[in-house]
């Protein structure tokens, strides 16, 4: 994902179509106070479910997942100590091997950096506002997924 990287202490929020720049995340997360910087990178799969995928198409209300990747990376950073925080996602068609999502966590220590990220990918699933709909060898159709406000279909 093509974008300027924020500046040493603050968190970046990246949403669009464009490819996600992984190496440019990593490198920014890093410096030398921050002997961890944990990533995790979600990617369309196939086959899922038994069924060969030929893409999926991601739509997303970009002002509440950008608000959400907010409140839940400062509930985070409430429970731990860290440095940067980028969380990345795409929105449009991705075919199998794509990265849709890409989260990216530094702290001075790999039990804060791997305890967050942890808690950081698992928060996104529940509450980002994402609708997957997916087109494979058998048919379409949105992907059921998992909300803490309920079931999603």
């Amino acid at each position: 994902m093509t974008t300027a990287v924020p500046a040493v202490s603050d968190d970046g929020f990246f949403i669009g179509p464009e490819a996600i720049d992984v190496a440019a995340l990593l490198h920014a997360a890093a410096a030398p106070a921050f002997g961890a910087v944990a990533s995790f990178l979600g990617s369309v799969r196939s086959p899922n479910a038994g069924d060969t995928v030929r893409h999926i198409d991601y739509e997303g209300y970009e002002a509440m997942m950008r608000a959400e990747m907010q409140r839940l990376t400062t509930e985070i950073r409430s429970r731990h100590t860290l440095g940067r925080v980028y969380v990345a996602h795409r929105l449009g068609r991705l075919r199998p091997g794509d990265v849709s999502l890409a989260v990216v966590v530094s702290s001075a220590h790999r039990g804060e950096a791997l305890a967050a990220l942890e808690a950081l990918v698992e928060g996104l699933k529940a509450r980002l506002p994402v609708w997957k709909y997916e087109v494979s060898a058998s048919g379409e159709r949105f992907v059921a997924g998992r909300s803490d406000a309920g079931p999603t279909l």
